[in-house]
């Protein structure tokens, strides 16, 4: 089985079309999308996730973290998107924990609402995610996520996405009671995108009841997002 991760920029690196190209020529089984707009001005107006879905030929489930603001227009949303192979329920929706000021000196974005989509999909609960940009809102919302992966752990789980940290951080620390996909690579470097990225902050964790038969960054010179996508390829050898 093929689980990916990817953050596409909402396409503005080279259109959403491209990037679904991308991720069309991995295969994933499973694929956690963030940065997905819907109905968005900056954006054109379109459905994102919705084009996504179309184009991946996937199913799929959706989590808006925040909608507007107004200038954006009516029904604007931004969010992240979790697809696969076989049908895709939606469990449980997540508001992560986050800071209601900012410290002095952040720009006002960095309290922007997150969310974490909670989903069942060929018998496995998939977690995904994408997490603040700073450390002390990333600590509360690992401990916030790992409280729920714990609380509901009947299934094989992957927790993926987004974290904007390393899975070896202090902030991240509540979370590595899972075992790191991509630990045979570690660092993964993911962030700027292309072969001069320097952040390994884009990660996938698995429950015991996961073998990992490898692990790859997939190196984006050409500019579709401003992430690298991450693949991990695993068995299933425990329920």
């Amino acid at each position: 089985m093929r689980i990916m991760s990817y953050n596409v920029q909402v396409g503005w690196g080279k259109g959403i079309d491209k990037a679904a190209e991308l991720v069309k020529k991995y295969n994933p089984d499973i694929i956690a999308i963030q940065e997905v707009d819907r109905d968005r001005k900056r954006t054109g107006f379109v459905d994102q996730f919705q084009i996504l879905k179309d184009l991946l030929s996937l199913h799929g489930a959706y989590v808006c973290s925040y909608s507007g603001p107004l200038e954006q227009g009516e029904k604007a949303q931004y969010g992240h998107a979790l697809f696969s192979k076989h049908p895709v329920k939606t469990e449980k929706i997540h508001t992560l924990w986050n800071r209601d000021y900012n410290l002095p000196g952040e720009e006002a974005w960095v309290i922007e609402p997150r969310a974490c989509l909670q989903t069942v999909t060929n018998g496995i609960r998939v977690f995904s995610l994408h997490f603040s940009t700073v450390a002390d809102i990333q600590r509360k919302q690992a401990e916030q996520v790992s409280e729920e992966v714990k609380k509901y752990n009947d299934l094989p789980t992957i927790v993926l996405g987004d974290f904007n940290n390393s899975f070896y951080s202090e902030a991240l620390k509540p979370l590595t009671f899972l075992k790191n996909g991509l630990e045979s690579i570690e660092p993964a470097l993911t962030y700027p995108n292309g072969s001069k990225a320097t952040d390994d902050i884009d990660h996938i964790l698995l429950s015991p009841h996961f073998k990992v038969l490898g692990a790859q960054v997939i190196v984006d010179d050409e500019g579709i997002s401003d992430h690298n996508p991450i693949i991990c390829d695993v068995e299933i050898t425990s329920k």
